[in-house]
Parts: C-alpha cells; sequence; structure tokens
C-alpha cells in the first residue's frame, strides 16, 4: 500500500487532470490500475502454481525463463528502480522547497540528495527499523487522503482557482486542453509511475511467512484502496478547481485540502515511504544476482553485514546511481524513464505465467503419452535395506526410469515418498537457508531433484507424504479465475505496445540495452540455469500457422520399433584401433582382434 502512493498522486494528478480533463483522465488511471491488476494476477498465478523463494521478481523470471533472461530483465527493473527513487526524491525536494520559498536549482537537488543519504542511513540500521517506520507512515497516507477528501467539501479560494463544487465548473474541466508538447500518451507516462509499486509484495516474499497465501490478499487488498484514493484524487480537483489554476500550480491539492499541513506531511511521507521501499528491496534483489553469480565482476556486491545480511554494497551502488538521476532531471522528465522499465518488466512477468500454464500443458500432454503406451517405470534401489517410493520386493533389482527420464512420472506422484523412508526426492524443494539468507536462486542440482538419505528404512508405511510440484495446477480460490493465460498474453503485447507510444526512443533503448545483457550474461555465465519453461513462443505459432492451413503437427518425435528381433547378421569388430599418439600409455581399457591362424606344421602336411 505505502508504494502505491506516490508523489505523482500529490503533485501531479491536479495538472494531469488539467491537461486532459476528468473524462480522459478516469481512463488513463483506469488503464494504469488495470496494467497493474493484470501484471498481479499474473504474479499470483505464478506464485500458486510455482515455488517461490527470496529474490522477488528476479527468482520469479529467473526460475521461469532461466538466469540469461531473468537476469537481464531484472537489472532492467533495478535501473527503473533506482530513476523511480530520484523521481520520487525530487518530488519531495520540489515541495519542500516552495514550502520554504527556495528556487534554486541546485539547492533544491541538495534537499533531494540530503532525502537519500538519510533513508540509506536507515535502511543500513536493519529491517526492522524499516518495517516499524512503514507502519507509521501508512497512517499519515491515509490521513492525508481523508483530509483531501473532507476539503473537497469546505474549502474555497477563489484567488487560487478553488471555487469548490460546481456543475459548470465541472462541465468545462471535463474535456482535455493539452498545452505545447503534450497528449494523451505523454500524460499517462506521467502518471504511470504511481504504480511502480505493484510488485512490492513479491520482492519481500523471502520475509513472508507464507508468500503464496499473503501476496495475492495483500497485494490486490492495496490496489483497490488505491484505485479509489486515486479517483478521489481526480474527481474532487478536477470539480472543485478552475482550468488554470490545474494547469499552473502543482500544489493546487495543498490548497484543497482541509488541513493543508496534513496533505503536506502525506507528500513528504509518500516520497520517503516510496524510496524507503526501493532502498529496502532493489539493493537484495541485486544481491541475490551477485550470490548468483549472475554476472562475475558484480559478485562482490553480495556482501552482507551482520545477521540479516544486510547488502551494504548493492546499497551504495543504487543510492550512487539515484543521485546521479537527482542531479540531471526533474518530475515530468524522469517520469516517461521511470514508466519504460517498469512496462518492460510487467510485460515479462505476464509472459511468464503464460509460458508456465502453457508448460504445464505440454507436460500433461506428455505423461498422458506415456500413460496410453502402458510404459511401467520400475523402481530405483539404493542397496538391499533403503528402498523408494513404489518399490517391491520383486523390482528391487530393476533400474529406475523414472530417474533417468522424470518427464515420465506424473506431475502428482512427481516427489512423493513413503513415510519413514530414507529417500527424499523433491521437485522443487529448496536445501535449507537461514530466512535472512537472501538467495533467491537454487542451485541447479535442488531444481532437478533433491535426494536426502539420512537412515536405513526399518518399515515402509502405505500413506505418502507429497511434496510440492515443480508446475502445479490452478488453486480453487475466489481471485484464481482471473489469472488467465491469455490476458496475460495480450496484457504483455499491450505493454510492449505502450512502451513505444509513451517514449519510443526510450522503449527502443530499453530493448537494446535488454538484448545486450542478454548475450553478455550468456557468455559470462553458459553454464546457468535455463529455466523450468518449456514453451516457446516462435515454434507454437509456426504450428499454429501450420494446422490453420490444415496440416497435421505431431508435436513430438516417434520412434518404431520392431517387435522381433530381425535375422541379421552381426560381425564382430575391434572396438579400439591402435594409434601412435597413445603408443607410449598402458593398454588399459584397450580391446584386440584375435584370428585363427592355421599352425604352419598343418600346413606342410597338408
Amino acid at each position: 500500500m505505502i508504494n502505491l502512493f506516490s508523489v505523482i498522486i500529490f503533485l501531479r494528478v491536479g495538472w494531469i487532470v488539467g491537461e486532459a480533463g476528468i473524462a480522459q483522465s478516469i481512463g488513463i488511471v483506469c488503464l494504469t490500475v488495470l496494467i497493474g491488476t493484470t501484471t498481479v494476477l499474473s504474479g499470483i498465478g505464478i506464485c500458486e502454481r510455482c515455488h517461490l523463494e527470496s529474490g522477488g521478481v528476479h527468482f520469479l523470471l529467473s526460475h521461469i525463463f532461466g538466469t540469461r533472461t531473468g537476469g537481464a530483465v531484472s537489472l532492467i527493473y533495478c535501473f527503473g528502480q533506482s530513476v523511480s527513487c530520484a523521481l520520487h526524491v525530487m518530488g519531495f525536494a520540489e515541495s519542500f522547497s516552495q514550502v520554504l520559498d527556495i528556487s534554486n536549482t541546485w539547492a533544491i537537488r541538495a534537499v533531494g540528495m540530503g532525502m537519500i543519504i538519510l533513508l540509506l542511513g536507515i535502511n543500513l540500521a536493519g529491517v526492522k527499523w524499516v518495517i516499524r517506520l512503514q507502519f507509521g507512515l501508512l497512517i499519515i497516507l491515509l490521513l492525508a487522503a481523508l483530509d483531501l477528501a473532507v476539503g473537497t467539501f469546505i474549502q474555497v479560494d477563489v484567488d487560487h482557482g478553488v471555487v469548490g463544487y460546481n456543475l459548470e465548473n465541472l462541465k468545462n474541466n471535463t474535456g482535455p486542453d493539452y498545452t505545447d508538447n503534450e497528449n494523451w500518451f505523454t500524460v499517462f507516462g506521467v502518471f504511470f509511475p504511481a504504480m511502480t509499486g505493484i510488485l512490492a509484495g513479491i520482492n519481500m516474499s523471502g520475509d513472508l511467512h507464507n508468500p503464496s497465501r499473503d501476496i495475492p490478499v495483500g497485494t490486490l487488498a492495496s490496489v483497490g484502496t488505491s484505485f479509489f484514493i486515486y479517483m478521489t484524487f481526480v474527481v474532487g480537483l478536477g470539480a472543485t478547481c478552475q482550468r488554470w489554476a490545474l494547469h499552473t500550480d502543482y500544489m493546487i491539492a495543498a490548497k484543497v485540502s482541509a488541513i493543508g499541513v496534513l496533505l503536506l506531511a502525506g507528500l513528504y511521507i509518500s516520497a520517503m515511504s516510496a524510496c524507503l521501499g526501493a532502498l529496502y528491496a532493489t539493493p537484495r534483489i541485486i544481491q541475490s544476482m551477485a550470490n548468483e553469480n549472475v554476472i562475475p565482476i558484480l559478485k562482490f556486491l553480495g556482501k552482507g553485514k551482520g545477521p540479516n545480511k544486510v547488502p551494504i554494497y548493492s546499497l551504495i551502488l543504487f543510492a550512487s546511481v539515484t543521485f546521479i538521476f537527482v542531479l540531471v532531471g526533474s518530475i515530468n522528465t524522469l517520469a516517461p524513464i521511470v514508466t519504460i522499465p517498469f512496462l518492460l518488466t510487467y510485460a515479462s512477468v505476464e509472459y511468464a505465467y503464460f509460458s508456465l500454464a502453457m508448460t504445464f500443458d505440454i507436460q500433461k500432454k506428455r505423461e498422458e503419452r506415456y500413460a496410453e503406451q502402458g510404459l511401467q517405470s520400475p523402481s530405483f534401489v539404493l542397496d538391499q535395506g533403503r528402498l523408494a517410493y513404489g518399490s517391491t520386493k520383486e523390482n528391487k533389482v530393476d533400474a529406475d526410469l523414472d530417474e533417468l527420464f522424470p518427464e515420465r512420472v506424473p506431475h502428482h506422484k512427481r516427489g512423493m515418498v513413503h513415510e519413514g523412508s530414507s529417500l527424499s526426492i523433491s521437485a522443487t524443494e529448496s536445501p535449507v537457508t537461514s530466512p535472512d539468507e537472501h538467495s533467491s536462486i537454487r542451485s541447479a542440482e535442488s531444481r532437478n531433484s533433491q535426494i536426502s538419505i539420512n537412515q536405513p528404512v526399518d518399515n515402509i508405511s502405505d500413506q505418502a507424504k507429497l511434496y510440492r510440484n515443480e508446475i502445479g495446477s490452478k488453486r480453487k480460490r475466489w481471485y484464481t479465475i482471473f489469472c488467465n493465460r491469455w490476458v496475460a498474453l495480450v496484457g504483455a503485447i499491450i505493454k510492449v505496445s505502450m512502451m513505444f507510444l509513451v517514449q519510443w526512443i526510450y522503449a527502443l533503448s530499453s530493448l537494446v540495452i535488454f538484448l545486450a545483457l542478454w548475450f553478455y550474461i550468456g557468455q559470462v555465465n553458459p553454464g546457468s540455469f535455463r529455466g523450468i519453461a518449456e514453451f516457446r513462443m516462435f515454434p507454437w505459432i509456426k504450428n499454429m500457422f501450420y494446422r490453420c492451413l490444415g496440416c497435421k503437427i505431431m508435436g513430438y518425435d516417434q520412434i518404431i520399433v520392431a517387435p522381433n528381433i530381425p535375422d541379421l547378421e552381426v560381425k564382430e569388430a575391434q572396438l579400439t584401433e591402435d594409434n601412435v599418439d597413445y603408443a607410449s600409455r598402458k593398454r588399459y581399457h584397450h580391446s584386440k582382434t584375435i584370428e585363427n591362424v592355421p599352425h604352419p606344421t598343418h600346413l606342410e602336411s597338408d
């Protein structure tokens, strides 16, 4: 909730209504919330169908797409968070400077840099201080929103353009009135950063007791509350303020509020809380990437201080980038720069859910194909005293094809072991780590399977313990009906399109940077995890095109095996020929040809 209260709400909603009018401003708010909601629903779908660990967006994308793609998108996301932090800092400095009647540009930037240093110290003090402070900030923010809502009914200040609720004024402000170089998309680009904190809950997945339960409830509740507050600001300012005041006065909301000091406190708190959240979550994402050695030269950023592993070096790097943008930008110039990386990240999250759902269908069809063929998989036996699930006395000596080919095992049986057995195979269980250890991606061994042998088995129970599957089916909850893969795919396409409509130069630059990072990570980290998603978009489009043409697509290779062994003559041959390059070595693992040569005495007798 705190991350959805942006300085944009306090400083730019009046300007947005002045430019776009009440009707189009409502459309901008609805579209922004819809974009954020589809991303949230995709993230919720991933959390419920896939195991989630600490690392937030980085773990989510890297677990599905692999370290290469996930790392590239995560770096762009961290950059967007840094610019967003600079935007909120500049909003705080701009408002604070107007109160103190400071007009010097460098003085305003100095105020912003001082705020960053203060919040940096709070983060270095530890996580507990951040959480305790944010609860108090949330109460002040809610009181500030209430202050504006009450002020629209009682406040009148004609000299500053505040006339109260007036039907004629409402009609005048309904339509758009764009100034030079402004249009619907540029105004949308300014408002969109208000929703850039939509993934704050997912980013704190490592600190939540039950992420799959807490993230959906908390995020959807905060989105609904924030949407109501956004609409209160848009309609309240549009109905009570004259157009010229909306165009020129960025502090018009403070003049409409019943108690101006309370709304200013909300403004300052919103900037502080947004920066505090970014300084808390984003450096930990960078720390997770460094610990996973995504980019070897950044490995030093994974070091932490104290029992909570506070990422000091990542914090310093993040704050340094924020300093740079504080020195070179303002709210209106920074807002489009913030919009593009977040749109790219949101599109990636939605495509990740679509890919995850399609992968589940691919695996399910493959399992059904194996079931139709009637393949029986014998069980893996470590020794005579230790048995895996499904093993019996009759098949102790058989090899386990399920271990060699895990796709043969149905998802509802994968990772199932008998209670009391010493062999534990889980497709998703991660190594036991400290809750304060910010490591988001498991090792390659633990992704495929985790086998732990503790003690011999005395007896095998008939009941089985089911561990979490790698990709599960949808859970039956009230919000899962909205977690639709096709909605996610359409949302991803819309977000990529809007990137170019908002600012095509920034959008093209972001895509070029993504491709460069993707290629670089692949070069420096060639053995990285490739992700659990098996779905590939271009082959799927090609197969769909062929189906539209009436062609039959098998989708998999078939091997025809003759029922009887053909009557063929087999000639034995030497397996390994002698080679002069290895003549000096002893003849280990060599074979030789033995020829039946007649004895010379036999030849003479003939």
